[in-house]
């Protein structure tokens, strides 16, 4: 076991040599089982021993899963440490928490749902509850989906690491002790023995597992405004990379309360103090305000100071005393409010020990609006990249500015691109690209495997699975009060200009890789890797590829 752990221990080395301290949560990361469990089984089988294939231990019908239970339901914190295997190889993970519940249902049963951070399956695991015991039979399938004509599943048992591997057993029990205020702790876990992640279809492991887990009550309440407060009619935008997004305020005495500062999180509340200065005014913001729950976490307001080594790379810090607070300068006149520090970033973060986001502010800028109406500026930065022979697609990229002519910031929900094929409109096809529905407008904050937003910027990018392409063309429409503006058409002609020449004339200033959890990796691995490439016009384009 030690020459295992060891090698664990290498990777994680590797990564702080680079200095990566920070993660985000990027949409990838925080997207459903769909993508992920596919994406964690074919890791699996590139790097488990032959002799891994075995029939399914204790699974009698792969389609038994509970998906809803009834009980007294409980909000709990899941936290667990283990191992799981990302496109760099196998890495450890510590005390990751993910938002869940427990239902106590008749019978003393009792129903846990989601326990693992990296694999959200939206289902549960169903114990029963003696005395001070909860006892857990195993193994247990959690996930079914065969709409893709394949059938994908997953269970749950305890493994046993033998031949540097892990190995589920057939039929086991988990036990789970509780104290008096409904907290509990997994029993028997270790790093020779976890609860992992199987695949029902060979009853392999899928390089997924923990060997801590605790479940403890969670009841704090998040921010809320008060009754009695009115919330500003005016329009205040936070300001993002070349886009913006609606920030609402309410103010009563020396209190100030916003709703929106996280994009991810336009429905949640942070509340600050106001203390004036003549015609200007300092805001401050507390740490730890709980603030909701985002895609399965808690999430708190948190700050970390940021430095920049001599190559311009931006490095983030532990986090900062839970007594600090986050400083903003309100300029009436004005009409803006600006960080007082620009080294400290507030962050929406789910953890109250280290760097995990899902929004950090860098530098964060308020500014008023009257407005938010407009035409949207042109798309540019127009990119192809051909790869169809190689990997079965071919990528096109673009910037969508989220401004209007006259430069005022539009609303991201209501803004959508189309996309013009060979001077036709593209139907984006609800199977082919993963989608509820095909769709001939794709709104500017779609995310997923095929198509694309980047992250923190305007970049856009969408994969066609079709040869024969000869010009391509983008154009922003925008629906705000009832009224459609659209940007030209900007188009790509494939023909009068070579796919090599495409890229000669566009020059990067910067390429960099990213692994799922947001981390700069140097040698991208197996497994899905996020190109990002800065170019000298100061354009970005962001690719999501699989590696192999």
């Amino acid at each position: 076991m030690k020459k295992f752990l060891l090698a664990f221990g290498a990777t994680c080395i590797g990564l702080s040599c680079m200095g990566v301290s920070a993660q985000m949560l990027p949409d990838s990361e925080l997207s459903s089982m769909e993508s992920k469990g596919k994406v964690l089984k074919k890791y699996a089988a590139a790097k488990m021993p032959k002799a891994a294939k075995q029939a399914v231990p204790g699974i009698t019908d792969m389609k038994d899963i509970i998906t809803s239970a009834e009980g007294e339901k409980v909000d709990v914190t899941v936290t667990t440490s283990g191992i799981r295997l990302s496109g760099f190889g196998f890495t450890q993970f510590q005390d990751q928490s993910m938002a869940s519940h427990v239902l106590y249902g008749e019978n003393n049963e009792v129903y846990i749902y989601e326990i693992f951070p990296y694999l959200p399956y939206k289902s549960y695991i169903k114990g029963v509850k003696d005395g001070n015991k909860i006892t857990v039979e195993l193994p247990q399938a959690v996930y079914y989906d065969d709409s893709e004509g394949y059938v994908e599943s997953y269970y749950l048992a305890l493994m046993n690491y033998t031949d540097d591997w892990y190995w589920p057993e057939e039929k086991s029990t988990l036990s789970l002790s509780i104290n008096e205020f409904g907290d509990m702790t997994a029993e028997g876990l270790s790093e020779e023995k976890i609860l992992g992640v199987a695949d029902c279809e060979d009853g392999s492991w899928i390089g997924l597992g923990a060997w801590k887990l605790s479940i403890t009550t969670f009841d704090e309440q998040p921010v809320e405004l008060p009754k009695d407060y009115e919330v500003s009619e005016s329009f205040w935008t936070a300001v993002g990379n070349g886009y913006g997004w609606q920030v609402n305020f309410a103010q009563g005495g020396e209190e100030i309360y916003f709703q929106g500062l996280s994009e991810r999180m336009p429905e949640a509340w942070v509340k600050g103090t106001v203390e004036y200065d003549g015609y200007n005014a300092t805001i401050s913001i507390a740490q730890n305000q709980y603030v909701g729950d985002y895609s399965g976490y808690h999430i708190f307001t948190k700050c970390v100071k940021m430095t920049t080594d001599g190559n311009g790379n931006i490095f983030y810090d532990d986090l900062m005393d839970p007594e600090y607070e986050y400083k903003l300068l309100w300029d009436f006149e004005e009409e803006t409010i600006t960080a007082k520090d620009k080294d400290i970033v507030l962050l929406f973060n789910t953890s109250m020990s280290e760097v995990l986001y899902v929004n950090d502010l860098m530098d964060l800028k308020l500014l008023h609006q009257d407005s938010f109406e407009g035409v949207p500026e042109n798309p540019y930065g127009l990119a192809f990249e051909d790869v169809m022979l190689d990997e079965g697609f071919s990528l096109f990229s673009f910037s969508l500015p989220a401004v209007s002519t006259e430069g005022d910031y539009l609303k991201l929900d209501d803004l959508s691109y189309v996309v013009y094929v060979n001077d036709e409109e593209w139907i984006f096809d609800a199977d082919e690209y993963n989608l509820e529905e095909s769709l001939e407008e794709v709104p500017w904050t779609l995310d997923n495997y095929w198509i694309v937003k980047g992250f923190d910027s305007t970049a856009h990018t969408v994969a066609f699975f079709v040869e024969g392409i000869s010009t391509l063309g983008v154009q922003s429409v925008y629906r705000y009060n009832g009224e459609e503006t659209r940007s030209e058409i900007v188009t790509l002609d494939l023909q009068s200009t070579s796919v090599d020449s495409l890229t000669a004339e566009k020059k990067a200033s910067s390429v960099k890789y990213y692994d799922v959890a947001g981390r700069e990796v140097a040698n991208p691995g197996a497994g899905i890797v996020i190109k990002r490439v800065v170019y000298e016009d100061g354009t970005v384009a962001t690719y999501k590829n699989i590696a192999r």
